[in-house]
């Protein structure tokens, strides 16, 4: 059961879920809660909540900056996630 490891495999789901986490995926988080009508988002620009909540706390390393890359990681952790329950489901 010593199965080798694809690293071409994982290297291409982390730049992609990489990818899909630090660009689409605020945006799809913004324009999503705004069209259910999320009060925070309705009155919060695009600008300022990119700027100020999402990646501006990346310049420094705090509580705020960890929960930003835990937000943008989030595609990427999940698909590990889902990726893992797949595996072990199969057996």
């Amino acid at each position: 059961m010593n199965k080798k490891i694809d690293w071409s495999k994982e290297l291409w789901c982390i730049l992609f879920f990489g990818c899909i986490g630090f660009t689409i995926w605020p945006l799809m988080v913004y324009y999503l809660s705004q069209a259910l009508g999320v009060h925070y988002f309705i009155e919060l620009p695009l600008r300022v909540w990119a700027e100020n909540k999402v990646y501006g706390p990346l310049a420094y390393f705090n509580f705020r900056s960890l929960l930003s890359l835990l937000f943008l990681c989030f595609p990427y952790l999940s698909s590990i996630i889902l990726r893992l329950l797949i595996r072990y489901s199969r057996k």
